[in-house]
This record gives C-alpha cells, sequence and structure tokens, in this order.
C-alpha cells in the first residue's frame, strides 16, 4: 500500500476525482483550496506510514494550524475555532464569530477537540491502486 504507485496517476486523482476533491481543500505549487494545509514538500516533511494514514483516518492528527476546538473559560464563555498557536502561557484562535483571540490558559476550563474538515471515510472512494498512486505523488512532493 505504501509504495509502488504511480505518482502521475496519483496527481491526476487528486487535481481531477471529483469523488475525493483534495485539490478543493488542500493546495500544490498554488493550485487547490486553503481549508485544508498546503502540500508543498509534504514528501520531505512526512512518511508513506503518515501520508496513508492522514487519508485513512484523517482524526488520528491534524496539521498544526488547522485544528478546531471549542475553549469553555472560567467566565462561562465558550469559543470555538481553529488553533493557531500557542505556548505555555496563551492560546491564539481563529473564531469564525470573534476572530482573533488570545486566550490566557490559565483561563481554560475546558479544551475539547473538534473533528478534522477533512471527512473520515474519504479513503472508501478509492480502490487500493488509487490510494497507492496518491501516496506515491504526495511522497514525491519534495
Amino acid at each position: 500500500m505504501l509504495n509502488g504507485g504511480d505518482a502521475e496517476r496519483g496527481k491526476a486523482i487528486f487535481f481531477e476525482k471529483v469523488e475525493v476533491q483534495c485539490s478543493r481543500c488542500h493546495a500544490v505549487k498554488g493550485q487547490g483550496g486553503t481549508v485544508g494545509p498546503k502540500l508543498d514538500g509534504i514528501g520531505k516533511l512526512r512518511q508513506r506510514e503518515y501520508l496513508l494514514e492522514a487519508i485513512v483516518f484523517p482524526n488520528r492528527a491534524v496539521a498544526a494550524g488547522y485544528e478546531n476546538v471549542t475553549l469553555t473559560l472560567k467566565n462561562g464563555a465558550v469559543h470555538f475555532g481553529l488553533v493557531k498557536g500557542e505556548d505555555d502561557m496563551e492560546l491564539r484562535l481563529e473564531s469564525p464569530e470573534d476572530g482573533p483571540l488570545k486566550i490566557a490558559k490559565a483561563d481554560i476550563v475546558t479544551r475539547q477537540r473538534g473533528l478534522s474538515a477533512m471527512p473520515e471515510g474519504l479513503a472508501a472512494a478509492l480502490s487500493k491502486r488509487e490510494l497507492r498512486d496518491v501516496v506515491e505523488y504526495l511522497a514525491g512532493l519534495k
């Protein structure tokens, strides 16, 4: 499943196969969407196992800057959005309702991770050969 795919067929699937629409959310070399992470250089950054798992089980590991969370604060306020960064003291959240927020971690009572924007079950729309081809294409993005 991890080796032996055809990168050109994988590229065609990535950009053209309507059932998975990878390029609707992900961009490569400026082509594609912005909902998911850009994939330029992903083959240098990640192993084939990671690439396959990200397609088959998108909620296991969510790329930095794309983690959806719901936060409940000590004052009772609830905020949700994308975690854009954090350190020991604060969390930076991009909220669709409130815009960019900086929230002190000491003020957070609960933090619930939401689902990835990438839907589960996309791999079911691909044959094993197509999945291998997509992994080959992504692995070649150096």
